[in-house]
């Protein structure tokens, strides 16, 4: 647990003095948000499903598009061999698709809000889980589909799939799926 205090730590050192920049309109956007979910096996690697938790921030660079770091930590996962703790972090870009007039009232809710995420995400464990002993990390490129649904201007509900690639080590895919809330500020 101490490790995912000090990777969320870093995010809001890292994160929030970005978020204050100005944009070119001269509004400045950012957000925090905490999420829960479930980390998801690949293929080629030991590790069992696991509750996952995670804490982001980031800042939007104009209305659709935002770059966000997020910590990630399932202190409670089990591969072949006993339990273990899988911890990690990753970078996104963040494509509101609401900016796309087929988009912009789906289902015809306005505060509902859907959106694609591409980055790159970093896992570590012990040896055991990730292809049988040879490598403690899994690094590779990320992608992912998920909406918001927005309570208020600040609060809103988030939901995400996500699928990542290890190229590093043989160990293949991981999956996750989270839900959360996340608060923007700024506007």
């Amino acid at each position: 647990m101490r490790k995912l205090a000090l990777l969320s730590a870093l995010v809001a050192i890292t994160v929030l003095p970005a978020s204050a920049e100005e944009v070119d309109d001269g509004v400045s956007y950012g957000y925090v948000g905490a999420a829960g979910g479930l980390l998801l096996p690949g293929n080629g690697n030991g590790l069992k499903r696991a509750a996952l938790v995670a804490a982001r921030g980031g800042w939007y660079v104009d209305e659709y598009l935002a770059f966000e770091a997020e910590a990630l930590c399932a202190p409670h996962a089990a591969s072949d061999v006993g339990g273990t703790a899988v911890w990690g972090g990753s970078v996104q870009a963040l494509w509101h698709l609401s900016g796309w007039e087929a988009f912009d009232k789906l289902f015809g809710c306005e505060r509902f809000a859907p959106f694609l995420t591409c980055g790159a995400q970093a896992l570590c464990a012990p040896r055991h889980v990730f292809a049988d002993g040879s490598h403690r990390t899994g690094i590779g490129p990320s992608v992912g589909l998920g909406a918001f649904y927005h309570l208020t201007d600040n609060w809103s509900l988030r939901a995400e799939a996500r699928a990542a690639l290890a190229v590093d080590s043989p160990c293949g895919m991981t999956y996750a799926l989270l839900a959360g809330l996340q608060y923007s500020f700024g506007y």
